[in-house]
């Protein structure tokens, strides 16, 4: 289903060596794209922004008119691929996945670099909620049954997240607060190895999002507990909501595509124009959903301005989580 809308310290070296490689914008539309697009993607392959990242470049190539290449950037929960492409020439040539940790990041890691502030707004893609998934030997059945073994071993069980700051972390931390459990968290670079790690029975939970854990729900590997929303359209069949059971935890993650701040807007009308004609491709939807992630579509200023409420929301679910 597609909805389109119209409306420091860590990272201190790297961002100086980065800065090396800016330049002024020069690009004009009439010439971009010149050469391939590198699409910047700040997590492991596996997860599901590597998954909407790869699936949106094959698509999005022929309307765009040039070539896009991915890179898998990682580190720093993110830092290292969004620092990358901040820093980049704002010519359009590198554009980069602008995910939930950018808005999250900012609120619960000291220092963190960047922030959507950096990025000029191209579009969003998709909008998915927040998942808890554990292997099907866990013996934990639903959430009463994970609440119940966390009370029962406070500060043993282990989340895997995709790393301090980032979405599912602070989903955790939402969770264990309003359940009153007391859990350990471990990061991974990205949902994808978590959700390996989970299968692999090196951890109890694993949280990521609908797109990354629905291939791993449909042929069993794992076990889906709740659905992290209060929409019922952005469920799994036979899975209860969070919200059913009481939890208030509907932050869920997003994934969009940004350009380096400065970009002209003659290049800018080009990556939104060619955004834009890829959401609305059908081959582009049907593949989408083959991962479980329905396409939702904000673009340019709109999207833009959707960032800034998602990242003050995030802001205030951190206060709200004790973070």
């Amino acid at each position: 289903m597609t909805f389109i809308h119209n409306r420091r310290a860590g990272y201190t070296a790297a961002l100086a060596a980065l800065a090396l490689c800016v330049t002024a914008p020069t690009a004009q539309a009439d010439s971009f794209p010149s050469k391939p697009v590198e699409l910047v993607i700040p997590f492991a392959q596996g997860g599901g922004t590597d998954q909407v990242g790869r699936i949106f470049a094959q698509y999005a190539q022929p309307h765009l008119g040039g070539d896009i290449f991915v890179s898998n950037r990682t580190g720093g929960s993110g830092a290292v691929g969004f620092s990358h492409g901040v820093l980049a020439k704002a010519d359009g040539h590198v554009i980069t996945m602008i995910v939930t940790t950018l808005a999250a990041a900012p609120h619960t890691i000291d220092g963190y670099p960047v922030s959507y502030k950096d990025f000029e707004p191209v579009c969003l893609l998709s909008a998915p909620p927040a998942i808890l998934a554990v292997h099907p030997d866990s013996g934990i059945n639903s959430l009463a049954d994970l609440i119940k073994k966390a009370k029962a071993e406070p500060g043993k069980l282990t989340f895997g997240t995709a790393g301090p700051g980032s979405n599912t972390h602070l989903t955790g931390a939402a969770f264990a607060t309003q359940a009153g459990i007391d859990v350990r968290f471990v990061p991974h670079k990205g949902s994808g190895p978590a959700l390996t790690a989970a299968y692999g029975k090196h951890i109890n939970v694993a949280i990521a999002d609908k797109a990354e854990v629905s291939p791993w729900h449909k042929d069993g590997r794992l076990k889906v507990l709740t659905v992290f929303s209060d929409d019922p359209k952005t469920g799994i069949k036979g899975v209860p909501l969070a919200s059913a059971d009481g939890f208030k935890v509907d932050i869920g993650s997003f994934r969009g595509i940004g350009a380096p701040k400065g970009t002209p807007p003659e290049v800018m009308k080009v990556l939104v124009e060619a955004c834009r004609k890829t959401v609305e491709d059908k081959a582009f939807n049907d593949h989408m959903e083959k991962t479980g992630t329905e396409t939702y579509a904000l673009f340019g200023e709109e999207f833009g301005a959707w960032l800034k409420n998602k990242h003050d929301s995030f802001g205030e679910a951190v206060k709200a989580a004790k973070m």
